[in-house]
């Protein structure tokens, strides 16, 4: 068995045991099982899978870090959410919040003539909270 921990800056979101742990790496996803050489790897905005003896739950993450040594995998994410825990309505509010705020900025944007810096980091931002959210709603679908 492997044991996981999946921990963001505001949590620890999980410490499992797993037979096995998909990661959603920048290469493409990456199959863990125990005995699996040691690796540090960036992760990319996906499906983070673990699969135990009570059966499969996937984690949307938002990116991060994966390390794994003498069978311990360590996770570190911006976030994860566990597919179980995301709730439709809650989501769509965050989704409909976010389109909203993402259309006033580009109309300011637009409005000034200028493309500040700042105005389209938080875009950018937004666009990825948006991705995030739209992550999480195709989990949903799966379940």
């Amino acid at each position: 068995m492997l044991k996981l921990e999946i921990i963001s800056p505001f949590e620890k979101v999980l410490s499992t045991e797993a037979k096995q742990v998909i990661l959603p790496t920048q290469m493409g996803e990456v199959g863990l099982l125990k005995g699996h050489v040691p690796l540090m790897t960036q992760l990319k905005l996906g499906v983070l899978k673990v699969f135990s003896s009570g059966g499969e739950v996937s984690y949307a993450i938002k990116g991060g870090y994966a390390q794994l040594v003498a069978n311990t995998v360590s996770v570190l994410t911006d976030e994860a959410r566990a597919s179980s825990d995301i709730n439709a309505a809650d989501l769509q509010t965050e989704i409909s919040a976010l389109e909203k705020k993402l259309v006033d900025l580009e109309s300011e944007a637009e409005a000034s003539g200028t493309k500040e810096h700042a105005s389209a980091h938080q875009q950018e931002r937004i666009r990825e909270a948006l991705r995030f959210c739209q992550l999480q709603a195709s989990l949903l679908n799966q379940r």
